[in-house]
Formats: C-alpha cells, sequence, structure tokens
C-alpha cells in the first residue's frame, strides 16, 4: 500500500492518499471530508456537488478513537458486510467500511434553503464546547458547513469542473449574511481573508438549536442501541416490550431501510428520538458511539448492562440498569422511562 499526499479531490484540502492494490480502492484521509475511500469503477461519484458536505457533516474523523477503522466507500453493501464480518472475527485490515452512494447521498441533502440553515446551526452548536464560544473554521470548512458546491456540471462538456473562488466566496457570503441578518450567529472579520472564520452562536442561535431538538423529540420513537443478531433476540424483544409498556416505540435500526453500521439515517434516528436506550452488554463499539452523539445531542439516554460485565470508565458511573436475565428487563426498563422521560 502506497502513500501519497496531495490534494482531496473532494475539496481541495491537503490530505494523505493511500491505495490499496493498482486496480481497486483509493483511500483518503482529510482533515475536512474525514476518512473515505472510492473505488475505480465508482469515481465518479466525486462529480457529485454535494459529496463535500455529506462527508463533512457525517465524517468519520481521523483523529477520534469513537470513529476508528470507520470511513465511507463507494464499495458495495455486500462487500462492506463482508469486510466488518471479517473485522468482527479479528482481521482489521480493511477497518469498518460504511457505504455511500449517490442516493445516499441525494436523501440526506437538505431539501429547502430552510433546512440548510437548520443543518447549519445545529453543526455550529455540535463544534462548539462552551456556550458563547467560537469556533475557527478555515475557507473549505466553511464552504462545506455552509453547503457551497465546489463543483458543477458544464453542459457544454457534460463534466463536472471547479467552481471559481469567487463564485464560492459569493455564495458563501450570502449565506452569512442571512445567518447575521437573522441574528443567529456572529462573525469576526480576519484581516487578509475574503471570508470570517470565527463564528459563534447568538442567545437567538441557541433558542433556535433548543426549538430543534424539541421538535425532533416531541414524537414517540425511541432509538435502542445494542449488539445486534441471533443470540440477542431474547433482549432485544425484552428492550422493546419495556419500551412499549412505557408508551413508545422502540426503533432498531436493522428492522428498518438502512445501508450501513452508522449512517446518516441512523444518525437522523436519534436526532428525532425522544430518548434512546443503550445496552452495553456486548461492549459494542457502534452502542457507545451511538451512545455518545444521542448525549452530544442532550438527548436521555438509558443505559442497561448485564451483570458482571464491566463498562467503560467514561460511563461507568452513571445509573445503570444491571440485569441478570432478560426477564428482569421490561419492568425495570418501563419505570425508568417513567420516571426520567418527560
Amino acid at each position: 500500500m502506497s502513500e501519497i499526499i496531495r490534494e482531496c479531490p473532494v475539496c481541495g484540502s491537503e490530505a494523505e492518499s493511500y491505495c490499496f492494490d493498482k486496480n481497486s480502492c483509493v483511500y483518503w484521509e482529510c482533515p475536512i471530508c474525514g476518512k473515505y475511500e472510492y473505488t475505480r469503477l465508482n469515481y465518479g461519484i466525486l462529480d457529485d456537488p454535494h459529496l463535500a458536505s455529506f462527508l463533512f457533516y457525517n465524517r468519520f474523523r481521523i483523529d477520534s478513537d469513537l470513529d476508528n477503522y470507520r470511513y465511507h466507500t463507494t464499495l458495495s453493501k455486500d462487500a462492506c458486510d463482508e469486510y466488518r464480518k471479517a473485522f468482527e472475527e479479528g482481521n482489521k485490515d480493511r477497518g469498518r467500511p460504511v457505504h455511500m452512494d449517490k442516493e445516499i447521498i441525494a436523501n440526506w441533502y437538505p431539501k429547502t434553503f430552510a433546512e440548510r440553515i437548520d443543518y447549519i446551526l445545529l453543526q455550529i452548536n455540535a463544534f462548539t464546547k462552551h456556550i458563547g464560544q467560537s469556533i475557527e473554521l478555515n475557507e473549505n470548512e466553511l464552504f462545506s458547513l455552509l453547503f457551497v458546491d465546489r463543483k458543477e456540471k458544464k453542459q457544454s462538456t457534460g463534466k463536472s469542473e471547479w467552481r471559481s473562488i469567487d463564485d464560492c466566496y459569493s455564495e458563501a457570503k450570502y449565506m452569512l449574511d442571512y445567518l447575521e441578518t437573522e441574528n443567529y450567529i456572529t462573525t469576526e472579520k480576519v484581516w487578509n481573508y475574503k471570508l470570517p472564520l470565527s463564528i459563534g452562536l447568538t442567545p437567538r442561535g441557541y433558542s433556535r438549536v433548543d426549538l430543534l431538538r424539541k421538535d425532533a423529540a416531541k414524537g414517540d420513537i425511541a432509538l435502542v442501541a445494542m449488539q445486534f443478531g441471533d443470540k440477542t433476540k431474547p433482549l432485544r424483544e425484552a428492550i422493546r416490550k419495556g419500551v412499549k409498556a412505557a408508551r413508545y416505540n422502540a426503533v432498531f435500526i436493522d428492522e428498518v431501510q438502512h445501508n450501513d453500521f452508522i449512517t446518516p439515517e441512523l444518525l437522523k434516528y436519534i436526532r428525532d428520538s425522544k430518548f434512546v436506550v443503550v445496552d452495553l452488554t456486548h461492549k459494542n463499539n457502534g452502542a457507545y458511539f451511538e451512545e455518545g452523539y444521542a448525549m452530544g445531542l442532550g438527548k436521555p439516554v438509558i443505559q442497561l448492562c448485564k451483570k458482571g460485565i464491566k463498562l467503560h470508565f467514561d460511563i461507568a458511573q452513571k445509573n445503570t440498569i444491571m440485569w441478570e436475565t432478560e426477564d428482569d428487563i421490561p419492568e425495570r426498563l418501563e419505570n425508568r422511562i417513567k420516571a426520567t422521560i418527560d
């Protein structure tokens, strides 16, 4: 496997590229787009104008332990399943690939201007550690955050080409001006830059984020994060029974149409859930990730774990329903939901 440092073909940032073999996949680690790869047969996905924002919003970070071994790929779903199975059996050479294609990108991409604004505010909030703090984003991060397409298809050639930097600046400035006019954000101008690089939410911006979260949590669904498989079916049904008894509907991601282990669809279910139930008995990395994502959104999280299992130190102090058999779960889970969820 050879390594090359060059420009990311999606956003233009300096990135590292690896070629697994001369006939197959090209893998990238970009500070803006995260970890992704494409097969030579699916090279055309790089022409998708929405790819940069899709990867930025859903990226698997290079420096994140939670994202370790995960990356977006244009490999087929069957190939992804094979590599994930090999990973679970101890072969970590190809990690845990997450399938992406143009349909997935199109389904995720905001359909209206108002949706773009909501996505932007939620993303700024996710990047902000403390109330009132500003974040600094470079040019490429700003373009991806603000849904500024880097490429467009030319009618004369039918091929996608990079847009002029002035056009990108103009569109970005329009979005920022609107956000400032609506008093959602504050920006700090930096000398010698055409765009502000320091962005923070205003009290009105935080209020909008709170409203978006509240609206998403008005429903009656609760996402369940756990280890899926034949061996955990009794656990699944016990959790379903407890959630239903509390008059909520449990959503198990493997029972709805989805594309991979962690996908924009899964993250959307977490955002739309009233609360999240997480069973950590099997120390499933996905369950830890989903719990962390839910907590980052301010969602209530109810933890379960079988007695005798040592929890990760980060969450060991959290009040957890410790069960001995699956029969213990329904009533205890129902009572916990009724006691802690509005």
